[in-house]
């Protein structure tokens, strides 16, 4: 069972409620990730241990919604738990997790063997400049990964479940998939630019007293 199918099996108003909290959990990051760092890094573990958690919860429940629901939360506890405790991990895994996106949305859909250590390489670069060089690349980093979550989830209100199937086209000039990724850039660029406005503005109020 694919993931549209294993979506559109879900009640309404447990799927629609999951999409709207994408879209929240998408805006903030975009535009307030730097701000509220420690809450971001915390939801990044909650995300990546709970999609691997779903993952396996679908593997071994035969592809059942609520069996990959449960595990997902459960391990995404877990894994919010441990990089909240752990700083630079969690700077490392939200570098990472932006970067192997990027990379992972420009190179889908390519046949070469190579393209999953493409990305993968591009995920631990980015993990480590993210704990090198913490604020430039976390703002970069939390304004992709929130525009992705946010404009993926208007897509899928706006188109349905057979959006996730835009989403596996590769990425070429007159097809769907291109308009997705040109707004996706678009808000990406715009939570960058926010979010070094805003900590510009609170650091010049701090400052000033001095």
């Amino acid at each position: 069972m694919d993931t549209s199918q294993q979506l559109a099996d879900l009640p309404p108003l447990t799927e629609n409620g999951m999409v709207a909290i994408a879209i929240f959990v998408g805006t903030l990051y975009c535009f307030l990730g730097y701000r509220t760092l420690k809450f971001i890094i915390c939801m990044t573990g909650f995300i990546l241990a709970g999609g691997m958690a779903a993952a396996l919860g679908g593997y071994f429940g035969q592809g059942n919604p609520w069996i990959m629901m449960i595990a997902g939360a459960l391990g995404g506890l877990c894994g919010a738990a441990a990089l909240i405790f752990v700083y630079k991990l969690g700077l490392f895994m939200l570098g990472m997790l932006a970067t192997a996106l990027a990379a992972h949305m420009v190179l889908l859909g390519r046949p070469e063997s190579w393209i999953v250590f493409a990305v993968l390489g591009a995920g631990v670069v980015g993990g480590l400049l993210a704990v090198a060089l913490e604020k430039v690349i976390i703002i970069l980093a939390t304004s992709t990964i929130g525009a992705w979550f946010t404009v993926c989830g208007l897509g899928y209100f706006l188109v349905g479940p057979s959006f996730l199937d835009i989403m596996q086209e590769p990425l070429e000039l007159g097809r769907d998939r291109m308009y997705v990724a040109a707004c996706w850039l678009t808000l990406a660029i715009a939570g960058t630019l926010a979010q070094f406005a805003t900590n510009r503005a609170k650091r010049e109020v701090v400052v000033k007293p001095g």
